[in-house]
């Protein structure tokens, strides 16, 4: 059966169009957004595991809000810029790019001209070089410079929306929690109605406030958890809905099953149950067979180096498939465990424990006393489940 393309998209983000899910988040964060609207600021931060989802919720309420309430935004990734004045840089650049085509596209051409170039080998693509005095100063007057790129829309926006994605980098210093809390203050007093979002790992917005506590006040957070099981099928049948793909029940189950509601695991299952199927029917062995090879990507694409070479011994398959055993508990105790082990498998028990925690996948949960372990991400804890199950029959 020729097949043109696959709906998943593993490893990126969703297009808006094809978003599912998250009803609750995406009211919060808009109904914060549209909060601007007075003249306000508005800092969240969505925090979340890596591919939970956080960059595709982003984006889709960016898309949102400017086509509902014509407020601009922009996405900046600054993955790896630790510099205030580089990641300043960029997002002024972004909102050029991103206007191309869009009503107000000449007017910030116009502002920012005498700094603008057009560059680029296969199409071209404009770039924003001001001299580094300049700025510099755009820097220190954020609030300043955010007011001139606002006024300068106005009539065409309504507001101004900054997304500001994977900042571990500039979360690491003090410099940018104490100018992030300055813009916060001289924002609010100039009356702009601009909304700024973060994007991290919980453990990043918990970095940002212990290097200034005020930030605490100012940054609303906003958490992404797993897919409910409704969220996870009605995910992946509008994804075969998109290419004329019926899926059966029974196969539909065992893919909600297998991919817990994690976004990322969903989109490698998907794909790979889809590129299986040679009938235009998804049956249970299509999917049985495409988390198969599904589970052989996600540890090589997902998992740390040393945790992949660690749980591909032998010795461990059934041990994986007792730990991650019951798909809503990310907890358990030694001793459940040792119990449901064979003589030789609980001579290596202890070992894995120690290497799993050495490499951070499991900590020790105090809320289970003694013996009890949980692990700390989802991803590694559904990873076992799916390599596991997919060699212990």
């Amino acid at each position: 059966m020729q097949k043109d393309y696959s709906p998943f998209v593993p490893g990126q983000p969703i297009a808006p169009e094809f978003f599912v899910g998250r009803v609750e988040q995406v009211r919060f964060l808009v109904d914060r957004i549209r909060q601007t609207l007075s003249e306000r600021l508005e800092m969240v931060f969505i925090s979340g595991e890596r591919g939970i989802g956080k960059t595709s919720l982003a984006q889709f309420v960016r898309w949102y809000v400017e086509r509902e309430w014509k407020i601009v935004g922009t996405y900046t990734h600054l993955g790896g810029v630790q510099d205030i004045n580089e990641a300043v840089r960029r997002s002024i650049e972004r909102l050029v790019q991103e206007s191309d085509g869009k009503p107000w596209h000449e007017r910030l051409l116009n502002l920012l001209r005498s700094h603008i170039r057009q560059v680029g080998l296969f199409g071209v693509t404009v770039e924003f070089a001001p001299p580094p005095d300049l700025l510099s100063n755009a820097v220190r007057n954020f609030a300043h410079t955010l007011k001139q790129l606002f006024k300068t829309l106005q009539g065409a926006a309504k507001g101004l929306l900054l997304v500001w994605d994977d900042i571990n980098g500039l979360a690491q210093r003090k410099e940018f929690a104490d100018w992030l809390k300055s813009v916060a203050d001289e924002t609010a007093m100039a009356r702009i109605p601009v909304g700024i979002v973060l994007v991290g790992l919980e453990e990043v917005r918990g970095m940002l406030i212990r290097n200034n506590e005020s930030l605490a006040r100012v940054l609303l957070p906003l958490d992404i958890p797993l897919w409910s099981e409704e969220e996870c099928a009605e995910f992946f049948r509008k994804a075969f809905e998109r290419v004329n793909t019926k899926v059966a029940e029974e196969a539909l189950e065992t893919m909600v099953v297998f991919s817990g509601g994690h976004p990322a695991l969903a989109h490698e299952i998907g794909d790979a149950v889809f590129r299986v199927d040679s009938d235009g029917l998804i049956d249970r062995q299509d999917a049985l067979e495409g988390i198969s090879q599904a589970a052989e990507i996600v540890g090589r694409k997902y998992l740390e180096p040393q945790v992949y070479r660690a749980v591909r011994s032998p010795r461990y398959r059934k041990i994986l498939r007792l730990l991650a055993s019951d798909p809503k508990n990310y907890s358990f105790r030694r001793a459940d465990i040792m119990q449901r082990l064979d003589a030789n498998e609980r001579k290596v028990f202890d070992n894995f424990l120690r290497r799993m925690q050495d490499l951070g996948v499991i900590v020790p949960n105090e809320e289970g006393g003694r013996g009890s372990y949980r692990f700390r991400n989802a991803l590694h804890f559904f990873y076992f489940g799916m390599e596991g199950r997919r060699r212990v029959p």
